[in-house]
């Protein structure tokens, strides 16, 4: 049960019995809807085999989900496990043991909704690297979690979006060992974050809202600089995910053929045409930008964010929205974000898949936003029920093809074969 965040052994975890899942209904992460009525043969953590009738081996668990629907586990391209209300309450009094349990409870949330796997997108240790310790203990089992693709810390240029020593009060000094600036100085920081269990790199291509410093639309890094820190990452075999929210941010990280944009919120029609045609994924985490400056827009105004983050709000929201229909509309390939951990990790994740929709991205879109394409993007073997593929499962009561919230309603979640939530 989720209550219980240590898992009841390290060796329950690594044992993997095989298992029979019977299936109500089911999607499989790449069909146009659902598929009926299937069973699941699940062995040694993988996907051995479905169909109508599946092998039964002797000792195998069968699983009875035929009143659910069932599909691939959920992937969340975009959280900041070691964030969350504590952190940005308190950024400068928190230290890596704080982080590290924010980071705890975040992994345990996201297990329990039916994420398998997240893409960490900046850990907020100013001087430390502390997700790739989180990794390391959802691994053995120490901890319950979703499967972690590791992206660093983000790298900022001085005063950029990632740089906090505009919340530091003058004559104090902060340590941070991503905050850099200069062909030398990126490509050193990419090294750096890679040496350290970067599986991703991460940059702040431009400003943002809750950095105190800077704007969406300020652009961080020159081209040479983002082309420099691309091709530094690509040396080692790493790919670039960039922060970018205005059009000049976004067009360089194109031309510096980074892997994927995060956010892309103001981007133009034009732009995101860019997008398409260079086959860049764009990670637009609707729940984190869109649902604020549509609350803005009609005027609730959360007055419990700082002065400078309502005023770009209050600036930026209708061309938020309207960037939100054009993403809609475009032919990019969307991968599924929510930003968590820049708000608390209370928060369903789920409810990005009906944000989305809500904004005009089909379901099917949506859901294999969050299922297949995050997996091909993250380049793993997961997000589709088919044989050979991680046994990563969730099952809810209904259909998100008519009721997308449904997605918000796991009760069941499996992860590369071992059960972590049952409550059929």
């Amino acid at each position: 049960m989720f209550g219980m965040l240590l898992l009841p052994s390290c060796a329950s975890a690594a044992s993997k019995p095989a298992a029979v899942i019977l299936a109500g209904n089911y999607w499989d992460g790449v069909s146009d809807g659902p598929l009926g009525a299937a069973e699941i043969l699940v062995v040694d953590g993988r996907i051995a085999e479905v169909g109508k009738s599946v092998a039964r081996p002797e000792g195998a668990r069968v699983i009875d989900l035929s009143s659910k629907f069932v599909m691939p586990g959920f992937i969340d391209s975009h959280v900041h496990l070691t964030g969350g209300a504590r952190f940005f309450a308190n950024t400068m009094g928190g230290n890596d043991a704080s982080l590290t349990l924010n980071g705890v409870y975040a992994c345990g949330q996201l297990l329990n909704n039916g994420f398998t796997t997240v893409r960490d997108a900046g850990d907020f240790s100013f001087a430390f690297w502390v997700v790739p310790e989180l990794k390391k203990a959802v691994n053995s089992g120490i901890i319950r979690g979703p499967r972690i693709v590791t992206g660093g810390h983000m790298i900022s240029a001085v005063g950029g979006h990632f740089d906090a020593a505009g919340l530091v009060r003058n004559g104090v000094s902060l340590e941070q060992v991503s905050v850099v600036e200069g062909v030398d100085g990126v490509r050193r920081a990419v090294h750096n974050e890679v040496s350290h269990g970067a599986e991703w790199v991460k940059i702040a291509g431009s400003g943002g809202f809750m950095s105190p410093s800077d704007g969406p639309e300020d652009v961080s890094y020159s081209q040479e600089e983002m082309s420099a820190a691309v091709a530094a990452a690509r040396d080692i075999g790493k790919h670039v995910f960039v922060h970018a929210y205005g059009d000049e941010a976004v067009r360089r990280a194109v031309v510096a053929g980074v892997r994927s944009v995060e956010h892309g919120s103001l981007s133009s029609a034009a732009t995101l045409e860019m997008l398409a045609q260079k086959g860049i994924w764009l990670v637009p985490t609707q729940i984190a930008v869109v649902v604020n400056a549509r609350a803005t827009a009609e005027g609730h105004v959360d007055m419990s964010m700082p002065e400078y983050v309502r005023e770009k709000n209050a600036k930026f929201s209708p061309r938020i929205l309207e960037c939100a229909g054009n993403i809609a509309k475009s032919d990019v390939k969307l991968a599924f974000g929510t930003d968590l951990g820049t708000f608390d990790f209370s928060v369903n994740g789920a409810t990005e898949f009906a944000e989305m929709v809500r904004n005009g991205i089909a379901p099917l879109r949506a859901l294999k936003a969050g299922t297949s394409a995050a997996a091909e993007m993250l380049e793993l073997n997961a997000g589709v029920i088919a044989a050979g593929k991680n046994a990563d499962l969730v099952a809810m009561p209904g259909s998100p093809f008519d009721d997308i919230s449904a997605t918000e309603k796991v009760s069941f979640v499996m992860k590369g074969g071992v059960v972590f939530r049952d409550e059929r």
